[in-house]
């Protein structure tokens, strides 16, 4: 399939581009909704978010949800199947199959250690007795004078995890399972591949720094990478952990988080003057809620600070580059599921409580958090970001189909349907040049990948 790519010169390097009229080439059908606006939400799919509201709220609802749907949805189809409720024994079977791929014992440890097969079944059995009741779950509406616009990913055995925006408004995207960079150009669909000289390459970050130069955490091969997009040659160096995040601050540190590390949690960043890479740890106490604390998310704030969450820890925790100083402050609810957090131009975080349902700040300055819930239950909130021209927040989710925006002013949310169910959105940046916002999402296993643009009311998409 990647042979079928054509070949073309650009800025003086060899590069794959697929226009987006050859994706059949690539073993693509872009559907009806392929670079066209979405003008008005979908009808007839029920989201993942109505199945998971029949599960009753509480401590064991959140674990599980950590534990179960972080890859894909928790759909209807797979509650059930062809509309019949599982037995126990199918539940148990269920449990007992996932284990090996995502427990402790794995590659990747997503599920935690105290998972049950027998118990986990009778509780889904005792609660998913019955599909929902509403035969449809109909999307909102797109917001008046919005407009949102899929693109196909052109692999769809890959899963596009993260996105930055470049200054010409391409979109860089990371091929986590087909171990390449892409870059979609708007304009007319097109995209490019760029390959990755490191075996196995995973690539699950990126950032884009002042020259315009890529830098992609490399998951597998624990590795950080460099693209020199003036020579299209790639730098990388060993970090000595499987990454999760990468973030680049103004004194030339490039940052990342070991994902998978145990006790303690470790962050680290690369000197891009000596380059030196460094590590650090945070202290055990408070203590995590789990010995497998899981580190997720990291920001660097406008005064230096790094900020990071673990996902079964259940706490945000602080660096300070100049002092080594940390601060470690547990999440008001137990099993919350912090993910991905955004920063704001005053320095409070915003947090996703992903088994929490909520939207909560964090004001370094007094130590308070604050929460907000979302208007429908069970949304499963992924990744922040912050639109620090217009103070919006933006929150995709992994389980209604939907990003919402948040207006701290009003303290109110909009939400912009995706164009197809499974949306389990993973990454969004805000291309605050441009006013617009960028979504990748996909499941895995589950639907062909896209990158979705959305253009609140106002936004025109040209450079301001």
């Amino acid at each position: 399939m990647l042979e079928t790519l054509t070949r073309l010169m650009i800025r003086g390097r060899s590069v794959a581009v697929v226009p987006f009229a050859l994706l059949g080439a690539c073993d693509v059908v872009p559907d009806a909704n392929a670079r066209v606006p979405l003008v008005s939400g979908r009808t007839g799919v029920q989201a993942s978010s109505d199945v998971l509201a029949l599960l009753p709220d509480g401590p064991e609802k959140r674990k599980f949800l950590m534990d179960c749907t972080g890859c894909h949805q928790f759909d209807a189809e797979r509650a059930f199947p062809n509309g019949i409720p599982r037995s126990e024994a199918d539940w148990r079977d269920v449990v007992a199959r996932m284990l090996p791929m995502g427990g402790t014992g794995g590659e990747s440890p997503l599920i935690s250690p105290d998972r049950d097969p027998g118990s986990t079944a009778r509780w889904l059995a005792e609660h998913f007795y019955a599909p929902p009741e509403s035969a449809e779950s109909p999307a909102p509406e797109v917001p008046p004078g919005a407009e949102i616009t899929p693109f196909l990913f052109p692999f769809p055995e890959d899963l596009a995890h993260d996105v930055a925006v470049d200054a010409a408004g391409g979109v860089i995207v990371t091929g986590m399972f087909t171990h390449q960079m892409l870059r979609l150009d708007p304009a007319d669909g097109s995209w490019e591949r760029f390959a990755i000289p490191v075996p196995g390459a995973n690539p699950r970050a990126v950032e884009i720094d002042a020259d315009g130069d890529w830098w992609v955490l490399l998951g597998g091969p624990g590795k950080l990478a460099r693209y020199r997009v003036a020579d299209g040659d790639w730098d990388t160096w060993d970090i000595g952990m499987y990454g999760h995040s990468v973030r680049l601050d103004e004194a030339g540190r490039v940052w990342f988080n070991g994902h998978f590390t145990r006790h303690p949690t470790i962050i680290g960043w690369l000197d891009t003057a000596t380059g030196v890479v460094s590590t650090a740890e945070i202290p055990n106490e408070p203590a995590p809620e789990a010995d497998h604390p899981m580190p997720y998310g990291l920001r660097v704030a406008p005064d230096g600070r790094v900020w990071g969450t673990e996902l079964r820890g259940g706490r945000l925790f602080s660096y300070d580059p100049d002092t080594g100083a940390t601060s470690v402050h547990p999440m008001p609810e137990p099993h919350s599921g912090p993910r991905r957090p955004a920063v704001d131009a005053d320095g409070r975080l915003w947090i996703p409580e992903f088994a929490g349902n909520r939207l909560t700040r964090f004001d370094p300055a007094t130590g308070e958090f604050r929460s907000f819930e979302f208007p429908r239950s069970s949304v499963l909130p992924y990744v922040t970001e912050v639109d620090r021209r217009t103070g919006l927040v933006w929150i995709g989710t992994a389980a209604a189909d939907l990003v919402y925006s948040f207006d701290p002013a009003s303290e109110g949310f909009t939400a912009y349907p995706m164009p197809t169910s499974d949306a389990l959105i993973r990454h969004l940046v805000v291309d605050e040049e441009r006013g617009e916002v960028w979504a990748a999402y996909g499941a895995y296993p589950g639907i062909a990948p896209r990158i979705v643009r959305i253009r609140p009311a106002g936004a025109t998409g040209a450079r301001h």
